[in-house]
């Protein structure tokens, strides 16, 4: 996604996936077994009891992530890994 981004332009925004494909995008209700099958998904909140296809309701939760401010977005809309440095303990310097 990133080259493509450069080459028509854009912005890259990382998003923890973590539960998004568990979580009811209607209620906000996770459950390990609401998504039935590959392709559906069905809310087991008996308050809610949505329905749709699986995929759909992950992107919206990305969606909400996105807007919500949880994305991560790199300054150059490149995606970046930061990693930590490491410093080495004070008996070894």
């Amino acid at each position: 996604l990133t080259y493509k981004l450069a080459r028509r332009g854009g912005t890259l925004a990382k998003v923890p996936a973590p539960n998004t494909s568990r979580r009811c995008s209607a209620c906000g209700f996770t459950t390990p077994g609401s998504r039935e099958t590959q392709a559906l998904f069905v809310c087991k909140n008996p308050d809610c009891r949505w329905t749709g296809n699986a995929d759909h309701n992950a992107a919206r939760n990305i969606l909400h992530l996105y807007r919500t401010g949880h994305a991560l977005i790199p300054a150059a809309g490149r995606a970046v890994a930061r990693r930590a440095r490491r410093v080495k303990p004070a008996t070894a310097r």
